[in-house]
């Protein structure tokens, strides 16, 4: 399995951030992106876990991902999570999301 070091810059790579970009997203210095990425072997920090839960959350991918203890990168949704996001549409918006819904159950 991955390293986290290796996650963050998979992660990194895979959105198209640039050190600087990923960064200032996080709030942390270019050179700490660096340091976590493991890219000079001899200064690689541990991630705090205050850091991996704000790019969890951030970047929605699981703790577990992240850590190198799955390959599954997105975190399971909940019915109460999507439940959630539906009500917090305005009416067009839940009829669009429906329609997409039925199109995507149609093409299984």
């Amino acid at each position: 399995m991955a390293s986290v070091n290796e996650r963050i810059k998979e992660l990194r790579t895979s959105l198209g951030f640039s050190v600087d970009e990923f960064a200032k997203i996080l709030g942390i210095h270019r050179s700490s992106v660096y340091r976590y990425e493991g890219e000079n072997e001899k200064e690689t920090r541990d991630v705090p876990l205050s850091l991996a839960i704000l790019i969890s959350e951030k970047f929605n991918v699981s703790l577990d991902w992240l850590g190198g203890l799955t390959d599954t990168k997105q975190p399971e949704l909940s019915v109460k999570e999507l439940t959630e996001v539906y009500a917090s549409l305005n009416e067009e918006a839940k009829k669009e999301l429906f329609n997409y819904a039925k199109y995507l159950k149609s093409r299984a």
